[in-house]
C-alpha cells in the first residue's frame, strides 16, 4: 500500500494529481509543514527534513518530488503519464522531470525572492531556461509533444503558482489551460 505524506498547499499536491492520473489507491497522511528554518516538523513525517511529499511503499521511503514521480510512473510502465525504460521518449522524459526540480524551480524561487536582479549569470540562465521552455511548448501541447506526462504535472503546478512572475506569455497561458484535467480537479479537492 502506498502512503503519501501530504501538507495542504505544498508540493505534495503535485503527487496527489499524479496519483489521480495513475488511478492508484493510497493512504494520505496529512502532516504539518515545517517552518522555513526546519523547526516544528511533524514527527509523523518520515521525510529527512520534514518536507512534503514523502512516500512510503512496502516499507521503502521515497522523497523529493521528481524521484516520487519517477518511482510511481515506473511502477506502472503501461500508464501513459510515464515513459518506460527503453522507450524512445524516456531520455526526454527524465530530462524534463529533473530540469524542473533541478533548474526551473530553483530559478523561479530566486526570481520570487528578487535574487536574480543581483546575479547577472543566474538571470541570464533563467532567461535562457524560459526561452527553451517556450520554444518546446510552441512545438506541441506538452513537453514531449502530444504526450502528457508527469513532467507536465510538475511544470504546470509550478507555473500555475508562479504565473505572475513569468510575464505575459501566450504559450505558457495555453499550456496552463491544458492543466484543467479531471484528475487535477479531483486532486485539488483532496488538497486540504
Amino acid at each position: 500500500m502506498l502512503k503519501l505524506y501530504h501538507a495542504p498547499g505544498s508540493n505534495s499536491a503535485r503527487i496527489l494529481w499524479l496519483l489521480e492520473e495513475l488511478g492508484m489507491e493510497r493512504e494520505v497522511v496529512v502532516v504539518k509543514y515545517p517552518r522555513n528554518d526546519g523547526s516544528e516538523a511533524d514527527p509523523r513525517n518520515p521525510h529527512p527534513h520534514g518536507f512534503t511529499p514523502a512516500l512510503e511503499h512496502d516499507g521503502h521511503l521515497v522523497s523529493e518530488t521528481a524521484a516520487i514521480a519517477l518511482y510511481l510512473t515506473d511502477l506502472h510502465p503501461e500508464a501513459e503519464v510515464g515513459v518506460p525504460a527503453g522507450h524512445a521518449l524516456r531520455g526526454a522524459y527524465l530530462t524534463w522531470l529533473f530540469y524542473q526540480v533541478g533548474l526551473t524551480e530553483p530559478l523561479v524561487y530566486m526570481e520570487e525572492k528578487g535574487l536574480l536582479v543581483q546575479d547577472p549569470a543566474m538571470r541570464g540562465l533563467s532567461q535562457s531556461m524560459m526561452q527553451r521552455i517556450r520554444h518546446t511548448l510552441s512545438r506541441g501541447p506538452y513537453l514531449l509533444g502530444q504526450r502528457f506526462t508527469a513532467a507536465d504535472i510538475l511544470f504546470m503546478s509550478l507555473f500555475d503558482t508562479a504565473r505572475p512572475l513569468l510575464g505575459g506569455c501566450p504559450v505558457i497561458d495555453a499550456y496552463l489551460a491544458r492543466a484543467d484535467r479531471p484528475a487535477r480537479r479531483r486532486a485539488l479537492a483532496l488538497d486540504r
